[in-house]
């Protein structure tokens, strides 16, 4: 069982390993690629999963009360602490979207990762009304107003609790459509090794990457875990929270340390730390679900 576990996380950290060595030999401007990720495949992903798998309001609230009190068990771990601001934004910005739809799709399939797309919108207004509070940025809701796919999650919400689906689109458009969503996922994976191959790295605090990847990959799944059973969170519901939450350390985390004025060679080794790190601890992860719910 853990070995065919590791084998489906393995699979997408591939993808992602073949997109960090392109973007090493063609050190290309990504701009293109990061928009066409976030506009069009991200996007065609959120609004496809959400239609077929519509959550509940219940599901909704449930998602956002677990990563709040998440949210606030990190903070009152790392509030005395000198690096407070990298353990924080360590905590929050996790790549539960470029990376965590793809591991959630090769572990559990489609509806695991519909769940995921609701854990990655909570983790935005997170890390856009909450976050900035406690590390000295204004509270900025036009930043998610930018975001395309949460109009898309809206959109995709209310058809398809009205029951209407985007599968009853005229047939050329329905395939163009799933060609689309089907290449979604390798797209992002790729995206995601070329943004790992743009960190410009240098020495950091090995302690404060130590303790930012022990909190982001260990402590916090530990307590997402014990809200999953506290809450009676049931089967793939419980299991895509606790997985997500032990994501690694998003990339744009090293922009926000950079407009801090911040560690910002720590946070860019944590990055990368967390997610070779994430090979191993997400089929563990994974594992432990599998027995648990």
């Amino acid at each position: 069982m853990i070995i065919s576990t590791f084998s489906a996380v393995l699979t997408p950290f591939l993808i992602i390993l073949i997109g960090f060595i392109f973007g090493k030999i063609f050190p290309y401007d990504l701009k293109i690629v990061s928009k066409t990720a976030l506009w069009l495949m991200a996007t065609i992903v959120t609004f496809t999963f959400i239609n077929d798998y519509t959550p509940t309001l219940s599901q909704l609230k449930d998602y956002g009360i677990g990563m709040i009190i998440l949210f606030f068990i990190s903070l009152l771990i790392t509030y005395f602490s000198k690096e407070k601001d990298i353990f924080l934004v360590s905590s929050v910005y996790v790549n539960s979207g470029y990376l965590g739809y793809p591991v959630l799709y090769s572990l559990w399939g489609e509806r695991a990762m519909a769940y995921g797309v609701i854990y990655s919108l909570m983790n935005i207004l997170i890390g856009s009304l909450l976050l900035p509070i406690f590390i000295g940025k204004k509270v900025n809701f036009k930043n998610i107003l930018k975001l395309p796919y949460f109009y898309t999650l809206i959109v995709a919400f209310i058809l398809g609790h009205l029951g209407i689906s985007y599968r009853s689109i005229p047939e050329p458009l329905l395939n163009s459509l799933l060609m689309l969503k089907d290449s979604a996922i390798p797209f992002l994976l790729l995206f995601v090794g070329l943004s790992l191959s743009r960190i410009k790295f240098s020495k950091g605090s090995m302690l404060t990457i130590s303790l930012s990847s022990l909190l982001r990959l260990i402590i916090i799944p530990v307590f997402g875990l014990i809200f999953s059973q506290v809450y009676k969170m049931h089967g793939e519901f419980g299991k895509v929270f606790v997985l997500e939450s032990a994501m690694p350390v998003a990339v744009n985390s090293v922009i926000l340390m950079d407009a801090l004025g911040g560690d910002t060679p720590s946070m860019s080794l944590s990055v990368a730390v967390t997610t070779l790190l994430s090979i191993i601890t997400l089929p563990i992860w994974a594992f432990v679900l599998e027995q648990i719910f």
